[in-house]
């Protein structure tokens, strides 16, 4: 529930109203669609989408892969969900039992068109896993453990007790009931509880944007931004750096900064870490996806003019704020 509060703290606080979809101009579909594209803003996992319901066709509304390889069926509805949701997102699970990765590969292409790599292999760039054998050891394991997640506009007592016996018999199966409230300015609010998954906390805040210095120094270039352009990373060497650079959540996008030159190049990290050695000194990287180099470099002096502030542009690794770091983004991802 939401509650309007005075900031004087006086008078009783106002409920506010719950809204519908419906209300607001929405269709069962067009959340399906909007959660489609941005599962990972709103449930926290990075989740790869690899397969969305057709017309007709016994499927989940939306089915992804997480980074262990366990596959997430989603089942929505615009309304208070019923029990009978609960038996229909399971004949979905029994159904993907028995699926192959050739039997999901056939669901990824179906979702993405002609011309996509195989499953086993987007999964790999995906999550950057990028060793030769990557591709056959992540096909063997995919699909196989299963999260079954019914997103509804409430539920009834009768759902809620069905929900908790299916748990208590080892079934992974949670409600993910929201709430949508009037907005102004041509918006809607979403209102969305944390999601669990047997005791672990799902969803979490936004993954965030990150300034990380490529540590060029005095010369042109330094071998660590070599490193990073070449390898599509964000890297950091040494003590306390390789520990900071876990704050860099799958997710998160990165923006590699050079010293005197500017930004030259983003890209969003993925579930890869991996700890290397350089020049004898200890680093650690996390895998970049969506890779791009900028055409230019941008120049601190417009970092600075966006963010409104003179930023500490040597410091190593920066967590810029959530507006600030929107508007250097967009800047940077039109100058690629």
């Amino acid at each position: 529930m939401l509650f309007e509060i005075h900031k004087d703290k006086t008078g009783k606080p106002k409920r506010v109203e719950a809204s519908t979809l419906t209300a607001q101009g929405w269709k069962e579909k067009d959340l399906e669609n909007y959660l489609r594209e941005n599962l990972i803003h709103l449930i926290g996992a990075d989740l790869m989408v690899i397969g969305q319901s057709r017309p007709y066709q016994p499927e989940a509304d939306l089915t992804a892969l997480d980074c262990f390889g366990d596959l997430w069926l989603f089942e929505l509805k615009k309304e208070q969900t019923s029990s009978d949701n609960l038996l229909q997102v399971m004949g979905y699970s029994q159904a993907a039992g028995a699926y192959t990765i050739d039997n999901l590969g056939d669901v990824y292409s179906s979702f993405k068109g002609a011309g996509s790599d195989s499953l086993a292999v987007e999964y790999c760039k995906y999550f950057g896993h990028l060793s030769p054998t990557a591709a056959q050891q992540w096909g063997d394991k995919i699909g196989k453990m299963h999260h079954l997640v019914v997103i509804a506009d409430g539920a009834d007592e009768e759902t809620v007790q069905a929900v908790n016996h299916w748990q208590r018999h080892g079934l992974d199966i949670q409600l993910w009931p929201y709430r949508i409230h009037s907005g102004k300015g041509g918006v809607f609010l979403l209102e969305l509880p944390d999601l669990f998954i047997k005791g672990r906390q799902i969803s979490r805040g936004e993954p965030g944007i990150f300034l990380l210095n490529t540590s060029r120094g005095s010369g042109p270039t330094s071998g660590m931004e070599e490193y990073m352009l070449k390898n599509e990373c964000a890297l950091a060497l040494c003590d306390p750096w390789i520990f900071k650079i876990n704050r860099i959540l799958t997710g998160a996008r990165v923006l590699l900064y050079a010293n005197r030159e500017g930004i030259v190049a983003l890209g969003e990290a993925t579930a890869e870490k991996r700890n290397i050695e350089m020049d004898g000194d200890p680093g650690r990287f996390v895998r970049l996806r969506e890779f791009k180099k900028l055409k230019a470099p941008f120049p601190a002096r417009s970092i600075r003019k966006l963010a409104g502030k003179n930023y500490p542009l040597l410091q190593t690794l920066i967590k810029l704020p959530n507006e600030t770091g929107e508007k250097i983004w967009a800047a940077c991802l039109a100058q690629t």
